[in-house]
């Protein structure tokens, strides 16, 4: 017979998918301006030997960026099937795939903050953090 959802990891799947699904809304319904306001380009760039500059979002490409979103709306999605399991059975592939997620977003994110080029944008830093964060509770969730 398999135990019943622990409280702890039952919060871990609702503050993950408000976490998914605020983010990954904002980044599908308007990258541009959500990857602009969330710091990871800046507001305005100055054109290389000119005085001109544009808008910042116009090196966003808007298609990576809506299926980055539709991704994390669908982990938000399952965060939600997993908050509303009632059996540990129901969710151990779940928590094996978000901890899997959440290490490889982790070196993903950590690899190009080392490799930009230019200043770390604090939000970088934030998500890495978020999902360490995530990574060590979903790794925990694995070890129960």
């Amino acid at each position: 017979m398999d135990a019943p959802i622990s409280n702890s990891l039952r919060v871990t799947f609702l503050v993950h998918m408000i976490v998914a699904l605020v983010l990954g809304a904002a980044l599908w319904l308007i990258p541009g301006r959500t990857i602009t306001s969330l710091g990871w380009v800046p507001e305005q760039v100055k054109l290389p030997q000119s005085e001109l500059s544009v808008p910042g979002q116009t090196f966003v490409d808007p298609v990576i960026t809506r299926v980055l979103g539709a991704a994390l709306l669908a982990l938000g999605y399952a965060s939600f099937l997993g908050w509303r399991a009632n059996r540990r059975e129901q969710v151990s592939l779940l928590v094996q795939m978000e901890f899997v997620y959440c290490v490889l977003g982790t070196v993903a994110i950590l690899m190009g903050l080392f490799t930009l080029g230019r200043p770390i944008p604090l939000i970088g830093w934030v998500l890495a953090a978020i999902l360490v964060a995530f990574t060590v509770v979903w790794g925990l969730a694995l070890r129960r």
